[in-house]
């Protein structure tokens, strides 16, 4: 079953009818099988447009419908003649003597759908059939519980199609207990079937139907067993799960966000960097086995790099002017959404993490470099794609050389590699220190961990350090506070993990007037904010 997710109901209606269009214009003379209900009524418009500007022509084209009300009369106003007349038969140049609906007011039921059948076999059976699908998983009027191998019939309906069909009409009283309807195996004779469904209405029945088994439960379920159905939906109907995911330079981190947010599933696997193909059909090929798993309706990557004009350029990654995006959805069948990882991260905290109560935040990381992430009212600030390159903010024209091109930018003083080479540094500096007893200890190497080890045990050198270090972080975040004025400043990274050791003494430089936190969400938060990125 080919899947198409759209984002709404005009998508649908337009994703349908241009495939109704291909058909007709690949075989003029084709025969189409047609649904009624609210959910084609949109496609029936746009081909009805499309015939008016000479974009496709029904002049030889043959029709058989699903399905008719009974006992009903042809001119009843809910008839599905009248429907049909209404949304489609008079708009476009069909002649009337090539469409075929059920007399809802035959006396003889099983001559009609005898007669109904051969009809279609004489004209060479349906070419192309349209479905809708109802909330309990019908089609056509086939409902739970009946045979799944049945030609056109006469069928009692249920309960629930009935309350569903009262909108139609001025009182339930009204709505018909029972339809002439094409059989599962009629419609599964057709040569190629579209299925459409929109809203969260018709979630349970299309989740049943892609989840479960064949089933009398579920009577979509038996197009499983045709060869070539393509299944057009909304997000909505199709599921609410999504995917996020988070680049690194040596990991890729995958996490499924259930409809409340919660995470129901995490993944990660290596990241290949031997070529840009091989790293997109890896993450394609992980995206596809949790939508074995999981109806997914959506997928949002956070990359590092630059995003300027959809295209990704990053330095430890084989992005270089990427389509990341487009790259996907040649491999996936739903949407993508690309965005920066720091951008990602501050998405995920603000909405589930430390930083929900905030509207305005800036998530600053701190490792090898500096990044950030900027939410203005619950959105990314993106600029023209690279807003929140924070590291590079200058704290001393005439400072440190960095790989940028430039000097004294912020992250050569106040990123968590930029700590650890002044801890190196003082420790070389103060051989009857206690930093440099740790730092020899762990032959000649030092973290995050054994620094702040070394702070907590009262060893004067690496308070200095610290100081220093504080100093120059906070010097940044001024600069960030007097732009954005956020409610909030998430600290993320491996770094931030030493908590109080660094909040307290870097509130004491800040002062009480800006709100500064350790991130809740830690290293979850970026594939978190990917999955959340509209």
């Amino acid at each position: 079953m080919k899947l198409i997710i759209c984002n709404n109901y005009e998508e649908i209606s337009m994703t349908a009818a241009k495939l109704v269009a291909e058909q007709i214009k690949d075989n003029p003379q084709s025969v189409l099988g047609l649904a009624t209900g609210s959910t084609p009524v949109g496609m029936y418009n746009i081909l009805a447009e499309m015939n008016q500007k000479g974009e496709v022509d029904f002049k030889n084209i043959r029709s058989f419908n699903l399905d008719e009300y009974y006992p009903i009369a042809d001119d009843n106003p809910q008839s599905y003649h009248c429907f049909m007349k209404e949304n489609l038969f008079s708009k476009i140049n069909i002649d009337p003597q090539n469409t075929h609906i059920l007399n809802g007011l035959c006396e003889d039921t099983a001559k009609e759908c005898e007669q109904y059948e051969k009809q279609i076999e004489e004209n060479g059976g349906i070419d192309l059939q349209i479905l809708g699908i109802g909330q309990n998983g019908h089609i056509g009027f086939n409902e739970p519980d009946e045979s799944l191998t049945s030609s056109t019939h006469l069928t009692n309906l249920t309960q629930s199609t009935i309350e569903a069909n009262a909108r139609f009409f001025d009182d339930i009283k009204e709505v018909p207990t029972k339809a002439l309807t094409m059989g599962i195996g009629t419609i599964l004779k057709a040569r190629k079937i579209i299925l459409l469904a929109n809203g969260v209405s018709k979630h349970n029945a299309v989740r049943e139907l892609l989840n479960s088994t064949i089933s009398t439960e579920n009577p979509a379920s038996m197009l499983k067993v045709h060869p070539d159905v393509t299944l057009i939906c909304d997000k909505e109907a199709y599921a609410k799960d999504r995917i996020g995911i988070d680049i690194g330079g040596t990991e890729i981190k995958f996490g499924v966000l259930g409809e409340k947010n919660q995470l129901l599933a995490k993944r990660s696997i290596p990241t290949k960097i031997s070529s840009k193909e091989d790293l997109i059909d890896d993450i394609a090929n992980t995206c596809q086995k949790l939508m074995q798993e999981y109806c997914v309706s959506s997928i949002g990557v956070g990359t590092p790099g630059l995003i300027h004009d959809g295209l990704v350029s990053a330095i430890n990654i084989p992005f270089q002017n990427t389509d990341l995006k487009q790259e996907l959805e040649k491999r996936l069948p739903i949407p993508v959404s690309v965005s920066n990882d720091a951008n990602c991260a501050a998405l995920g905290e603000n909405i589930c993490g430390i930083g929900r109560k905030s509207r305005n935040l800036v998530m600053v990381s701190l490792g090898t470099g500096i990044g950030g992430g900027i939410i203005v009212n619950h959105q990314i600030y993106e600029g023209r794609g690279s807003a929140g390159e924070i590291g590079h903010i200058c704290i001393d024209l005439h400072g440190k050389p960095c790989p940028c091109g430039k000097a004294g930018c912020w992250e050569q003083y106040a990123s968590a590699k930029a700590l650890m080479e002044a801890a190196i540094d003082a420790a070389k500096a103060m051989p009857d220190s206690m930093l440099y007893a740790i730092y020899r200890e762990n032959d000649f190497r030092l973290d995050g961990i054994q620094f702040f080890r070394a702070v907590a045990d009262g060893c004067k050198t690496a308070e200095k350090v610290l100081k220093r270090y504080v100093h120059y972080l906070a010097v940044g975040l001024r600069s960030i506070i007097s732009i954005f004025d956020p409610d909030l400043i998430v600290l993320t990274g491996g770094i931030s993990n030493a908590g109080d050791a660094l909040l307290v003494p870097l509130r004491a430089e800040l002062g009480p007037k800006i709100r500064i936190e350790i991130s809740e969400l830690k290293s979850e938060a970026g594939m978190i904010g990917a999955a959340l990125l509209p």
